[in-house]
């Protein structure tokens, strides 16, 4: 990994950790990162901190509309979302990277090559330089002795057949040697043709490696897009369903108090009766009508109770649904 993602990475780290501790989203700044990790530029810093601190509000603002069961899940999955994607991003980077550094080394070893022939084909030169200068020097040593013994027409002609040997040894070095130089040029050429169509290749290779990471990213985000839409149309049906529940059940408590207050007014009632009526027949007439409708009002709370308690059921099991999703 390079050392500018790894700065990133390590940035995004120290944000969690230093949140973690207590410390709130807007308040982290790029020197309290930087004396974290201890590394990379602030240019990068500011900028992985920046993004880092937009998803986060993104992620609550969202969790804001949803209640924190489901906001604290949302939350870790979009954290476990992104971190699955650095890490991919980062292992696909760092396959990239190697087959870049193969390839660098294998471009070092050309030049290597390449070096070490040019060096051979100086070293050719030198020697042809070399045998150019034995050759001037014999000229002039030749020079010497016909000037010195000019009497001596056989030491002069032995010379003179001894400097056409000479050149004729030194112009046969000198085709040897242009011929070698030629051959290892175009042997050289040859090589750097060929290691050239392997490192296109080996680019190419590469590049397609590239495109098929990046379009498997692609269909990742999508995919992850998809499930949280879901997950959030889910959200809205259980809140809806919750809502409808709670009013149900708020309705079933008020009529059972007003129940109830007309259980208490009919008691009043009966206890008047009993307390003011003097006459039997229709005491027992007023009491045998207030008694059924004390009845009728028992049955009707008791009902009422069944029914409350039903739904505070359906509505536990709701939530309970809602906690596990």
């Amino acid at each position: 990994m390079s050392r500018v993602s790894d700065t990133r990475q390590r940035t995004r780290e120290a944000a969690i950790a230093l949140v973690a501790d207590g410390k709130r989203p807007h308040e982290l700044t790029v020197d309290l990162i930087y004396a974290a990790i201890k590394q990379g530029s602030r240019t990068t810093i500011n900028d992985e901190l920046k993004l880092w601190k937009d998803e986060r509000a993104k992620a609550d603002a969202l969790g804001a509309e949803l209640p924190p069961a489901i906001a604290d899940a949302m939350r870790s999955l979009w954290v476990a979302a992104v971190e699955q994607g650095e890490q991919i991003f980062g292992e696909h980077r760092h396959a990239l990277e190697s087959d870049l550094a193969t390839l660098q080394r294998a471009h070092d070893d050309v030049v290597v090559e390449r070096d070490a022939a040019l060096t051979a084909a100086d070293q050719f030169q030198n020697e042809i330089s070399h045998l150019h200068e034995q050759g001037a020097e014999l000229e002039q040593r030749l020079a010497r002795e016909t000037e010195g013994k000019r009497d001596a027409l056989g030491q002069i002609h032995a010379l003179q057949q001894e400097v056409a040997t000479v050149r004729a040894d030194m112009a046969h070095q000198l085709e040897a040697a242009q011929h070698t130089q030629e051959r290892l040029t175009t042997e050289f050429q040859a090589t750097i043709a060929t290691r050239d169509a392997a490192f296109q290749a080996e680019r190419d290779k590469a590049n397609e490696r590239v495109e098929a990471a990046q379009a498997r990213m692609l269909q990742e985000t999508d995919a992850a897009r998809e499930g949280l839409r879901q997950a959030e149309q889910q959200t809205a049906k259980l809140r809806q369903r919750g809502e409808e529940q709670q009013t149900r059940l708020t309705e079933l408590r008020l009529e059972e108090a007003r129940h109830r207050r007309e259980l208490a007014d009919a008691e009043t009632r009966l206890a008047e009766l009993i307390s003011v009526t003097t006459d039997r027949d229709q005491l027992a007439l007023e009491l045998a009508t207030v008694r059924g409708q004390v009845t009728g009002m028992a049955a009707a709370i008791q009902s009422m109770e069944a029914r409350a308690v039903a739904a505070e059921t359906r509505l536990a099991n709701t939530r309970k649904r809602r906690r596990a999703e």
